[in-house]
């Protein structure tokens, strides 16, 4: 499936932008970390990130099963036009690398205040056991902090990447924006309603299908 027709289906035909959680009115916010802050003294607080990745591998578990088909869309942020970004998410987090012939790549231009803002869109169908996908997870965590490993490259790049995991089973998107927080959208509003409950309130929930 791909990622154009998934959006037209579920999501009313809005693309995967920056704002995409404030254009989906089914959708979740949470925090990570808290009460531990980035740093100690000059030093990076370890344990926040330690803790920050312990709680996004366990929200991961309930979202997403190894068996399910995903779309892996990843946003570039290209600082010259003419020129492709390519931020080594292929090397570094696809298991089987003969699945680079099946990535496309589509490019568009979001408003961004005054500004436009071209956006490289990578998308990749595959399954979640396709992906080395705790690697991906901290990579996303570590996105403001260069010492830490691994990440994406921003080389040539206004912003670094964003990256989006599309469930076609569920019909959810996750988006683990930094190591501050994590974004989930829902087309399934029974879902929503289960989810929701589960990260706001702390009551435990069964059968997410």
């Amino acid at each position: 499936m791909r990622l154009k027709q998934f959006m037209n289906e579920y999501y009313n035909g809005l693309r995967l932008s920056p704002n995409f959680y404030h254009q989906w009115k089914q959708a979740i916010h949470i925090e990570l970390g808290q009460g531990i802050y980035q740093f100690q003294g000059n030093k990076l607080n370890m344990a926040r990130f330690h803790r920050v990745e312990q709680q996004v591998f366990e929200i991961m578990e309930l979202l997403f099963e190894k068996t399910d088909d995903i779309i892996v869309v990843i946003n570039s942020y290209p600082k010259d036009k003419k020129k492709t970004i390519y931020p080594n998410f292929f090397p570094r987090y696809v298991k089987n690398q003969w699945k680079k012939y099946e990535l496309h790549i589509e490019e568009y231009m979001w408003q961004f205040d005054e500004d436009a803002l071209l956006i490289e869109q990578m998308e990749l169908f595959c399954k979640v056991s396709d992906l080395k996908l705790q690697w991906l997870l901290k990579t996303c965590i570590h996105k403001d902090f260069r010492s830490l490993k691994p990440r994406l490259r921003t080389r040539h790049s206004v912003y670094a990447p964003d990256v989006f995991l599309v469930n076609v089973r569920t019909k959810c998107i996750f988006h683990l924006y930094d190591d501050r927080g994590y974004e989930i959208m829902n087309a399934d509003e029974k879902l929503h309603k289960k989810l929701l409950n589960y990260l706001t309130k702390g009551v435990p929930q069964q059968n997410y299908d």
